[in-house]
């Protein structure tokens, strides 16, 4: 069986990004191969990590759309954050 190891990026709903055989390869597994993927433990952890970050960056950004929140001002805020520490 031919191998060949390759660096692909996977975004958080799974699609496969750059995904590209060099071309001095492309033939060499004909028209059409199987593909099988092995992810060590570590990179099942990294996956999941970006996963997690990309759902983070998404709330971050749905909050910040929020009509209301674009009005708070830095007092506010900085009253928010005081109230929060101090228990209030």
């Amino acid at each position: 069986m031919q191998s060949l190891e390759i660096e692909v990026d996977i975004t958080p709903d799974g699609q496969l990004l750059n995904a590209r055989l060099p071309t001095s390869c492309q033939s060499m597994f004909g028209r059409h191969a199987k593909l099988i993927m092995i992810l060590p433990e570590t990179q099942l952890d990294d996956v999941h990590r970006l996963q997690r970050t990309e759902k983070w960056r998404s709330l971050l950004k749905e909050t910040q759309s929020l009509p209301h929140i674009q009005n708070m001002t830095e007092a506010e805020i900085a009253a928010e954050i005081e109230a929060y520490r101090s228990g209030s």
